[in-house]
């Protein structure tokens, strides 16, 4: 459950239904969420726990949120992403390495999903277009996760140059993948939207790093 879904859960649920039971509501979604790995009854335990922790502060943002209306925008989606980023590390220290992978997995497939979805709402895709974009939005997703980590990692200024020169060339080899799926209208709506829609991505990346 990406940090934005698990907010607006948050937000959403009737303060009348008491703190406790938003808290053991979001944090239960938080878990099931996670089915897809097949955690151990300790390993669940251990995430119903980190859940419960997260979604405590999450409820507590919402809170904030509905009596602050000047706390909103960046702010919040700043403790937001704390919050997730916090918990994701926990989480990943308890799986095991075919789980972590699992896990990792599933954060590129969903980061390559919002940008499909955010694409066929702007672009209007046909229903043939939609998994051939999903599969290039994924690939280029996984190239540019790569990359950035190799940017963070290099201690030298050449290393990090070199790396963000990859991950523009990569950028410009999805472009070319795409201008063979999309109309050239399409590909000109792409064109205009295509820095709102890196801006978006480059936020859920700082979630999946987290």
């Amino acid at each position: 459950m990406s940090a934005v879904l698990t907010f607006m859960m948050a937000f959403t649920i009737s303060l009348a239904e008491g703190q406790d039971a938003m808290v053991t509501k979001i944090a239960t979604a938080m878990t099931d969420s996670l089915a897809y790995l097949q955690l151990t009854a300790q390993q669940k335990t251990n995430a119903q726990a980190l859940n419960t922790t997260a979604a405590t502060s999450l409820v507590q943002i919402a809170q904030k949120a509905k009596a602050d209306t000047s706390f909103k925008g960046k702010a919040v989606a700043q403790q937001v992403m704390g919050i997730m980023k916090q918990r994701n590390a926990g989480l990943t220290k308890m799986l095991t390495p075919d789980q972590l992978k699992l896990f990792e997995e599933h954060r590129l497939q969903q980061m390559a999903e919002l940008q499909t979805k955010m694409m066929t709402a702007q672009l209007d895709l046909t229903d043939a277009q939609v998994p051939q974009v999903y599969a290039i939005n994924l690939e280029s997703t996984r190239e540019m996760m790569e990359g950035m980590e190799k940017v963070q990692d290099s201690k030298r200024k050449l290393q990090k140059a070199r790396a963000a020169k990859s991950i523009k060339s990569d950028s410009k080899d999805k472009d070319k993948e795409l201008k063979k799926i999309l109309s050239q209208d399409q590909y000109a709506k792409y064109e205009k939207n295509k820095e709102a829609m890196q801006a978006a991505m480059k936020e859920k990346m700082k979630e999946k790093k987290g």
